[in-house]
């Protein structure tokens, strides 16, 4: 199995490491019985209920405990009954979980859903089907004496919803200028 059996004592002169860090153990260890009802089939049952209402086969063993103990993520009883009789029995502890690469991708986490807060904006005198584009007005600019206008964008900077609001008919030219409220 791919389970170790025992937590090795840590010699006193070297550093804790994750392996020697005290494990939580409850007060009364989960237990995971396998009883062969036939020289092929076997059934499990955790904590008194039985796992699968089909058997598992010898092959399965390692991994339905693997698993399981996983799962409990504790130290947990595994007993496992032979047809002539024999009990083997031992407490298995489940894998120490793995450092996290600094190259892995980072965790997703649930991040509370974001109620949407929308705002409606309307105008009259498109081409029907036409694309509208739909602009937020960051600022204002005059034109110069020759009817030239500049503005310069910071890529950086945080757009923020106020202001105005342009819709621009690709087609037909129809602009419309809404104040945001």
């Amino acid at each position: 199995m791919n389970l170790r059996r025992r937590l090795r004592a840590r010699k006193p002169d070297t550093q804790p490491s994750s392996e020697s860090l005290p494990r939580v153990v409850p007060a009364v260890l989960p237990q995971i019985l396998v009883e062969a009802v036939s020289n092929t089939s076997l059934i499990v049952t955790v904590n008194g209920d039985k796992l699968a209402a089909t058997p598992i086969t010898r092959s399965e063993i390692t991994a339905t405990v693997t698993e399981l103990v996983a799962r409990f993520g504790s130290p947990t009883r595994v007993e496992v009954r032979d047809l002539d009789g024999s009990i083997r029995a031992d407490i298995l502890t489940p894998p120490t979980p793995q450092p996290r690469s600094p190259f892995a991708p980072p965790e997703e986490r649930d991040r509370p859903v974001a109620v949407p807060n929308l705002l409606e904006f309307t105008a009259d005198g498109f081409v029907p089907g036409e694309d509208v584009a739909v602009a937020i007005v960051l600022r204002h600019a005059s034109a110069d004496h020759m009817g030239k206008a500049r503005s310069l964008i910071d890529r950086g900077e945080k757009l923020t919803v106020n202001g105005e609001i342009v819709l621009l008919g690709r087609i037909s030219g129809t602009t419309s200028v809404q104040e945001i409220i």
